[in-house]
């Protein structure tokens, strides 16, 4: 009798795991990849995204610690766009590469080793960033992985959430908060990076002047959180956001301050804003904080003349070239100008819990693509044509 049921039990699992074999590699699973290195200008006449195509992806064995999860939504990063348009500072990301570090997943397998409380079935976002996790490191040593100098970020060091598979360490998985959606899970690892410059590197007061400059997500996450903390908030755009980012950002209550190189801040502050009930914004053209979200290196250079002395400058962005700044005028005022990278794990729990109690409205922002409309979705945000692309992944 156990000889025969052994066997049958042997043959039915045998027959199960083939099954599933078969079934993952007939199964056709797709990717958005980074495969060129062209340097192109958004209006040269060249696709922007001429460096990019979807393939059909080979998923590897799991190796030790890792897990095997199905991609839900995936949000567009500006740095997706701009290692898509093969901008200097992306040229470190080896291709081809499925990009996506903003995404929402179940997980499906584990691999082996000891994962700690990650179980199949759960539904998570990950870290984008993981460190070395070595004692002597001295990022890691006080968990700021985002700030590891041997990082691996995903999307970038390893294929990321733009495929409908994805392969990562469960060292990443951040289980969701009960309430909050697979689409707002898109959006948590922006608005981290958020929560880790405005809750621990900028000195927010209620009643404060606040300018963010740069309406993309980041800009208008950072409108938001500096608002929820009593700010009043002004943000930049150019002439091309009027009718999508800055019209998003006026319905919020933000005063929209459309800059170039003809009407700059500087200038526009001078000669006096005033917000929608009349009130004046700044003191005599002076303001409490700049948070730069741009990523244009002239802005950069201009944010220390407009804040006032001992004010606070937070960048945010990132830049394709040095950045010259006069740091003569920085000592004289005494201004605060403090970068911010990243985040860690609890600057994901705060972003979810952010959007779960509505302080951060999500869906005002969110511009829903399906899989089949990515390369669309890629060239709307690249050309800002949107305000912030989500993918539903499968």
């Amino acid at each position: 009798m156990y000889p025969i049921y052994w066997v049958l039990v042997t043959f039915l699992v045998s027959r199960r795991i083939k099954t599933e074999i078969i079934y993952k590699m007939s199964e056709s699973i797709k990717g958005f990849c980074l495969h060129g290195r062209e340097k192109i200008a958004p209006n040269s006449g060249v696709s922007v995204t001429s460096n990019t195509s979807v393939v059909e992806m080979d998923i590897p064995e799991l190796k030790e610690g890792e897990i095997l999860a199905k991609t839900l939504y995936t949000g567009i990063c500006g740095s997706d766009n701009s290692a898509s348009l093969g901008k200097s500072n992306f040229d470190w990301v080896e291709r081809p590469r499925v990009i996506g570090h903003e995404f929402s997943a179940e997980v499906l397998e584990l691999g082996p080793g000891d994962h700690g409380d990650v179980k199949v079935g759960d539904i998570f976002t990950p870290l984008a960033m993981l460190g070395c996790q070595e004692e002597d490191c001295p990022a890691c040593s006080v968990a700021k992985w985002n700030l590891c100098p041997g990082k691996q970020i995903i999307g970038f060091h390893r294929n990321g959430g733009f495929g409908q598979r994805v392969v990562l360490e469960s060292d990443r998985v951040v289980q969701f908060m009960d309430g909050l959606t697979p689409a707002q899970g898109a959006l948590v690892e922006p608005l981290s990076v958020v929560v880790n410059a405005l809750y621990n590197k900028c000195h927010i007061k209620p009643g404060d002047d606040v300018v963010v400059t740069g309406c993309g997500i980041i800009g208008l996450m950072s409108a938001e959180l500096a608002k929820a903390a009593g700010a009043r908030v002004a943000i930049t755009g150019i002439a091309h956001d009027r009718d999508i980012r800055m019209k998003s950002a006026t319905e919020r209550g933000f005063i929209p301050i459309e800059v170039s190189p003809e009407n700059s801040l500087t200038a526009q502050l001078a000669a006096g804003i005033k917000d929608a009930n009349g009130v004046p914004f700044g003191n005599k053209g002076k303001i409490d904080l700049l948070i730069e979200c741009s990523g244009v290196p002239q802005v950069l250079t201009e944010a220390i003349d407009v804040v006032r002395p001992e004010g606070d400058i937070c960048v945010i962005a990132t830049y394709p070239k040095e950045v010259a700044i006069n740091a003569t005028h920085l000592t004289r005022t005494s201004l605060n100008m403090r970068g911010s990278m990243g985040s860690c794990r609890d600057d994901y729990m705060v972003a979810q819990k952010l959007m779960i109690t509505g302080v951060f409205p999500s869906e005002h922002y969110t511009n829903m693509y399906d899989f089949a409309d990515i390369t669309q979705a890629f060239e709307d945000s690249i050309k800002a044509n949107n305000v912030k692309a989500v993918v539903k992944m499968n």
